[in-house]
């Protein structure tokens, strides 16, 4: 039985892409500072214990782990932000330091991290290096630690999501056998999508109100349309929701959902924005599976924010065998085998598992702004200092 415990936990994608595997595990603990994902986490991923905020607490109380998994804020290092990293001024970017101290009391078989693809380029890696530093340190340099870029496109789902995800093994369990999956060919987009209604794909604009969306998607269509092609029968995604100048369309790949696009991308053959099921489906997520236990706009976010469960699938089954608690003969890559993929498409039209919200469907353009406001003490300025030296100073 593998233990299990999550930080900064979403979706639970984690905990998802296990029950995948079919393997044999206990969900020791979730946490996540955002309420609305707790009520998430809770309708569909039972767990020994919730934590509200693993900034307060005490991690030598913590159950004992065999996996631990943590996607800590993005925003501090994200290319579309500000790229402040640890001295993000809500206190994001610190909340590494807080995985590093549950690191170090809990002493997990296996960690991995992940974040956005920019914290390898801000500041020309000096954070992605500190951060690597740390881990390598970790218990006098207990782990071996390997890190790669993903993209979920590459791994079996038409979806253009770049991650850095950062692997940790216990030498003293190490195989030495781990290797991050390789790129698989990506499947039509169309396996993922509902059927088309050839007169909705036509006529579908967004909401006249939504005047910047309604702007792109004209643009967007004249554009293809002027290239020789017809958006009304091929499917091209629209970032709709954009400014008009970074406004972007991509054939057959859904550009990278975010929580600042959670009424969903525009698809120009069906005439609308993507489905709530749909962009659960490019997540690798089963949505048959998902009992929706929040409002659209709040599940719109959570789908912006979470792991690829496609990806992570791929890592564990090569990771579990490495770190020697699970042999490779009991584990499949449903995904490079293609049994991932004909299982979503086979969800198709079927809807949610449970729709656990009696409020009526908010209008897809409708977008909170409102973000969860962060505790996350500073850390020890000394400590800041050591990692950054010359760019940290506070």
């Amino acid at each position: 039985m593998i233990k299990i415990g999550t930080d900064c936990s979403g979706m639970e994608a984690p905990i998802q892409a296990m029950r995948n595997l079919g393997v044999k595990m206990s969900h020791e603990f979730s946490c996540d500072v955002n309420p609305t994902a707790r009520k998430t986490i809770a309708a569909n991923f039972p767990h020994a214990i919730m934590y509200e905020d693993l900034t307060k607490r005490d991690n030598k109380k913590c159950p004992k782990v065999d996996m631990y998994i943590a996607g800590f804020p993005c925003q501090p290092f994200s290319t579309a932000g500000l790229q402040q990293g640890f001295k993000d001024k809500r206190g994001r970017g610190e909340i590494f330091f807080h995985i590093l101290d549950m690191l170090e009391k809990v002493k997990p078989r296996v960690f991995i991290l992940e974040n956005v693809s920019g914290l390898k380029k801000i500041e020309k890696g000096m954070y992605m290096k500190a951060i690597l530093k740390e881990l390598g340190d970790l218990l006098g340099g207990s782990y071996n630690v390997q890190w790669q870029i993903l993209n979920t496109k590459q791994h079996g789902v038409p979806h253009s999501r770049n991650r850095w995800y950062c692997v940790g093994i216990l030498k003293d369990f190490d195989t030495g056998d781990f290797a991050f999956p390789e790129p698989i060919p990506c499947p039509s987009i169309e396996l993922f999508l509902e059927e088309r209604d050839p007169q909705l794909a036509t006529t579908g604009l967004p909401r006249t109100t939504a005047k910047t969306s309604t702007r792109n998607v004209k643009l967007a269509l004249k554009d293809i349309r002027k290239a020789g092609k017809n958006p009304f029968k091929q499917t091209y995604i629209v970032d709709c929701d954009s400014s008009t100048g970074r406004s972007a369309y991509a054939n057959g790949v859904m550009p990278c959902m975010t929580c600042s696009r959670a009424a969903g991308h525009w698809v120009t053959s069906r005439g609308r924005r993507a489905s709530k099921e749909e962009m659960m489906r490019l997540q690798g997520m089963n949505p048959t599976h998902f009992k929706v236990a929040v409002t659209q706009p709040q599940l719109g976010y959570q789908l912006g924010n979470t792991m690829s469960v496609n990806v992570l699938e791929r890592i564990f089954v090569r990771l579990l065998p490495a770190a020697k608690l699970a042999k490779a003969s009991e584990l499949k890559d449903r995904w490079e085998s293609g049994q991932a993929v004909k299982e979503l498409s086979r969800t198709r039209g079927k809807g949610f598992k449970v729709d656990a919200v009696s409020s009526p469907t908010t209008p897809p353009c409708r977008v909170s702004k409102r973000r969860a406001g962060s505790t996350t003490p500073s850390p020890p300025l000394k400590r800041l200092r050591r990692m950054c030296p010359t760019k940290c100073a506070v």
